[in-house]
């Protein structure tokens, strides 16, 4: 085993491009997340309304749903169709909240590897002779990245734009998984942004 004191940074500090690893890449797929699990989101509100107003569906539609659950739906009476149809649409709602959840889940390790590299990058690597544990850090690592450490605190606000920030709480306060809280996510955004304006 080796010393669990040391981080290892997987994500370069630059911002202006988008090629390789780097913070951009965590931004940018934070954004993606954000977007893909809105449209989730509306797509399991829909089926959840659906669900709650089955009769209001057209009878192809009742017929095409009950047809995953009840293979020949034609012998089906009207009631039976409809449940049928119901019962299939709260399964999709069901799979449609199973993957919010993944959703939450991605947005928040996104969120926490961005908060330990910016951390690392604002405070570690701001006070070489601090370094880590009480380790200096490797004087190649900091003549290397002194420059785009500057450009970071510089630049990040411009990335991580408050409304950024607050979409990623709304969302992940909207939908908490079992497995991690939205006070967990909103700790990190308010110590990213104490990062920023440090």
């Amino acid at each position: 085993m080796g010393n669990t004191s040391v981080i290892h940074a997987v994500f370069s500090p630059e911002l202006g491009t988008k090629k390789g690893n780097n913070l951009n890449l965590l931004i940018g797929l934070l954004q993606k997340g954000l977007e893909a699990s809105s449209h989730h989101s509306d797509a399991y509100s829909q089926l959840i309304h659906k669900a709650l107003h089955v009769n209001q569906l057209s009878t192809e539609e009742q017929r095409e749903l009950a047809s995953c659950i009840a293979p020949d739906t034609e012998k089906c009476s009207a009631v039976q169709r409809a449940k049928y149809a119901e019962l299939r649409l709260e399964q999709l709602a069901e799979t449609k909240d199973k993957e919010l959840s993944l959703y939450t889940q991605l947005i928040e390790n996104l969120v926490f590897l961005l908060w330990r590299h910016v951390q690392y990058y604002t405070v570690y690597c701001k006070d070489p002779t601090e370094g880590i544990g009480g380790e200096p850090l490797p004087k190649k690592l900091l003549s290397s990245n002194q420059d785009y450490i500057k450009n970071l605190t510089r630049e990040l606000p411009l990335h991580l734009t408050d409304p950024l920030l607050k979409k990623i709480v709304d969302f992940c306060s909207s939908k908490i998984s079992s497995s991690m809280t939205s006070s967990f996510t909103s700790a990190l955004v308010r110590r990213v942004r104490k990062l920023m304006t440090a």
